[in-house]
């Protein structure tokens, strides 16, 4: 029994074994599979995670690459520039610019030293000591050192200000630009105010936000001469003349110092300092000659006033052989060291009319209802002032063009004379007028001057003549001639803005229309060219024939006077023969002698030239003009001179308001002559003289004191004086006159040898109702001189002295020149027009 029970205990072990273990394989299967299930679901969050930090990564690095990409290439420049900001100090070194001189070294454009006052808004900020904005225990405080900052601000604006006497609102508009290290406040700073700020900037310490540097303020020591060549320099640089078509070569280039800086500001002055020195301009040499210059204003502004000219006038002094300009002149003129300025009185009327008519003109704009009166009378003002502004900037000489008129003539007669279409033997008939296609054109002379030779027409300034002369020579001759004088193209000179000719096609003066135009043309009207193409032009027909390149700049010099570059005369062709020019010259030279230039004439000047008087195309306006040149067998010297409008005595009127009959040979020649003389003079032409013009003209003696006779009457023989002498000896002891003193040429001077002394005085001889020859021969006889005056045939043995400056019988000084005056002869008064 037991066993049994033993025995089937032990199968419900097993049984119960059995089920356990079948359980615990269930469990362990179950406990297996959810082993697997969590770790495939922890391997799933793993590669998750792995994704989503990848993708971040990538997400996180491809924007940093795109920020390191703006930064290091699309913005490269401006963060360098910040970081050159922080990590250096960069100032500017002013070069000096160049001077301009004259032909003869006269300094006509200087730059002087002044003063520039800069101001650093960045460091204003950076550098404020951080003793005013920290507490004692050295803890910063933002609110103070805003507080400093403005502090300092308002310290260096008020001392600017009061000092420089500057707005306030600009001085803190430069201020404002925190991010900018280099403020330029004001330039052109005087010695007297910069001493002030200089001691301002030490008492404040402010090296370090505000500084001033030297800079150059440019001076023109002759003040208008020349103005409209020269020019001026305003705040952007050259801008007119000179001074703006050769702005690089005067200005030079500028220096730099760049030093390092710590983080707080501090200048390492070391090895990574870069120092660029400036560079200074070069100098300008002109061809202009300021004593020649002067004389040509002197003649240009005579005569303005003289004859009451209105629209100003213009003169070019050139040497005809190379095409250098010596002097050129426009008016209005302006001071350069003030050039804003309008100091003519007849741009300063001006001014009152156009700014009435400006008013007019901007209150009928649609605006005008936004604007009170007195912004419509400001503005009306401005615009008028501007305007005068330009006129007087502008140099007529080549900026503005103009009918030549007769001064055209010789350029027609020489390119005839050339083509061989008429010759100084040809004869031509002036009946006062001459018909073109039905058109019947006046000469100035209505009643003619019948017939007459090639030299009489161009002395008589006759447009008939030339009229056929233009027709024999023919419209295509004519064309291509204008064109071989230049006259169609600019001439290149160094000056800006300057005009081209106008003139009609080539096709249209060979047409049957364009015949009427060919006949005004062959006496210089209705076509126009700039005063710098005429004369050059003009200097081809009396050098030789060859047209040079007009020039005004000689040379470019460094500061060590080394020449940089030179200019050398240039032809551009041959136009005429020397011989034609010779027939041309001599022709000219009796315009002045016997013609319609001879207000021109200067005894021993022998000027050769042509007048002028065209019509503009404004109705009662003319330019009357004359072109002269000496000595006229050789010319050295060429000038135009010419005056715009003449003001009417009345509308219609050929008379001036000065009673001067309007022509180029009354009132341009007039002026010319002296002009020419003076600049023989100046240049050391020896003026030749007629044995009439020696007695006419006074002539300094030389000093012959101490000379042999031989030597002495050499010396008085070269200059055309006869002598005699008084006293026996090997030497000159005195002399009368003294030397150096001017009297009339041709006279006799006494020379006293050994012990002879001229008396002090003496008495002067009664010469009245004697001719000439008796008169000179008894006054000096007595040791005077003599020099007569009134009517212009004196020498011809009936005419008789009436009077005597020094009334016969009474005491003078020896050596006393006595006028001599013999009534006036009546002659027939005649106008010359050309």
């Amino acid at each position: 029994m037991r066993n049994d029970d033993r025995k089937s205990r032990r199968d419900d072990e097993r049984k119960s074994d059995g089920s356990r273990r079948r359980v615990s394989e269930s469990q362990t299967q179950k406990a297996k599979s959810s082993s697997e299930r969590g770790s495939a679901s922890k391997r799933m969050i793993f590669r998750r995670t792995i994704f989503l930090m990848a993708t971040c990564g990538v997400i996180s690095f491809s924007l940093l690459l795109g920020e390191l990409w703006n930064i290091s290439i699309t913005q490269h420049d401006k963060f360098s520039q910040i970081a050159s900001q922080q990590q250096t100090k960069d100032v500017s070194v002013t070069a000096d610019r160049g001077q301009i001189l004259d032909a003869t070294g006269n300094v006509v454009a200087m730059s002087a030293t002044v003063y520039k006052l800069i101001l650093s808004p960045l460091d204003v900020r950076a550098k404020v000591p951080k003793s005013l904005f920290t507490d004692d225990k050295g803890v910063l405080d933002e609110v103070g050192r805003e507080a400093a900052i403005e502090e300092r601000k308002e310290l260096l604006i008020d001392g600017i200000c009061s000092i420089l006497e500057m707005e306030e609102d600009d001085v803190r508009g430069h201020m404002e630009r925190t991010k900018s290290q280099y403020e330029v406040i004001e330039k052109n700073i005087e010695k007297e105010e910069a001493d002030l700020l200089r001691a301002f900037l030490i008492e404040n310490n402010c090296g370090y936000d505000l500084y001033l540097t030297p800079d150059a303020k440019r001076y023109y020591p002759y003040s208008d001469l020349a103005s409209h060549v020269v020019g001026f320099v305003n705040v952007e640089g050259g801008a007119y003349g000179i001074e703006s078509v050769y702005e690089t070569v005067l200005k030079g280039a500028e220096g730099r110092v760049v030093t390092n800086k710590t983080g707080r500001g501090t200048e390492m002055y070391d090895t990574y300092s870069e120092y660029v020195d400036a560079i200074n301009g070069s100098d300008i040499n002109l061809t202009i000659d300021t004593t020649i210059q002067h004389y040509a204003e002197k003649a240009l502004e005579e005569g303005i006033e003289a004859f009451n000219i209105l629209r100003g006038g213009f003169c070019i002094v050139m040497d005809p052989d190379t095409g250098a300009v010596l002097a050129m002149a426009s008016s209005p003129d302006y001071d350069l060291n003030n050039y804003a300025s309008i100091v003519d009185s007849l741009l300063l009327e001006e001014i009152d009319v156009h700014k009435q008519e400006n008013v007019t003109m901007l209150q009928a704009k649609e605006d005008a209802p936004t604007k009170t009166p007195e912004e419509i009378q400001a503005e009306a003002l401005a615009l008028a002032k501007g305007e005068a502004r330009n006129r007087q900037w502008r140099n007529q000489a080549i900026n503005d063009i103009y009918d030549p008129g007769s001064t055209f003539k010789p350029l027609v007669v020489a390119a005839a004379l050339e083509e061989g279409v008429i010759s100084t033997s040809d004869t031509f008939h002036c009946p006062g007028f001459y018909t073109v296609n039905g058109t019947r054109i006046n000469c100035w002379k209505l009643t003619g001057h019948g017939t007459q030779t090639l030299a009489e027409a161009v002395e008589n300034s006759c447009n008939p003549a030339l009229m056929v002369i233009g027709q024999k020579l023919g419209p295509t001759k004519f064309y291509e001639y204008f064109e071989a004088y230049g006259l169609k193209e600019p001439t290149g000179i160094e000056l800006a803005g300057e005009a081209s000719g106008l003139i009609w096609s080539q096709e249209y003066l060979e047409s049957p229309e364009g015949y009427l135009s060919l006949a005004t043309a062959s006496f210089g009207q209705r076509f126009q060219v700039t005063p710098l193409q005429m004369i050059t032009g003009f200097a081809s027909v009396i050098n030789g024939g060859h047209l040079m390149q007009p020039y005004i700049v000689g040379s470019l010099t460094g500061e060590d006077g080394v020449v940089l570059e030179s200019t050398q005369p240039y032809e551009v062709r041959q136009v005429v023969s020397e011989e034609t020019s010779e027939t041309v010259r001599t022709i000219l030279e009796g315009v002045v002698r016997d013609g319609s230039g001879g207000k021109a004439y200067v005894p021993g000047c022998n000027i050769g030239g042509k007048t002028g008087t065209s019509e503009t195309l404004v109705e009662g306006e003319v330019v009357v003009s004359f072109m002269g040149f000496a000595p006229a067998d050789d010319p050295e010297v060429l000038v135009l001179l010419g005056y715009n409008t003449p003001e009417r005595s009345a509308p219609g009127s050929n008379y001036g308001t000065t009673g001067v009959y309007i022509s180029g040979g009354n009132m341009a020649a007039l002026m010319t002559g002296p002009m020419i003389s003076d600049i023989l003079d100046y240049m050391g032409v020896e003026k030749n003289y007629t044995p009439e013009e020696r007695e006419a003209v006074d002539v300094r003696v030389p000093n012959v004191v101490d000379a042999t006779v031989g030597k002495a009457v050499s010396d008085l023989q070269t200059k055309g004086f006869s002598y005699r002498v008084v006293g026996t000896g090997d030497t000159v002891t005195s002399q009368v006159p003294v030397g150096y003193t001017a009297i009339p040429g041709n006279s006799t001077v006494i020379l006293y040898l050994g012990d002879e002394v001229p008396p002090a005085t003496a008495m002067v001889p009664d010469v009245r109702r004697m001719s000439y020859d008796k008169a000179k021969e008894k006054l000096e006889a007595a040791g005077f001189f003599v020099r007569a005056t009134g009517a212009s045939d004196y020498y011809e043995p009936n005419m008789k002295v009436e009077e005597q400056s020094v009334v016969g019988g009474e005491d003078a000084e020896l050596g006393t020149v006595i006028e001599i005056m013999f009534p006036v002869a009546d002659i027939e008064d005649g106008v010359f027009i050309g």
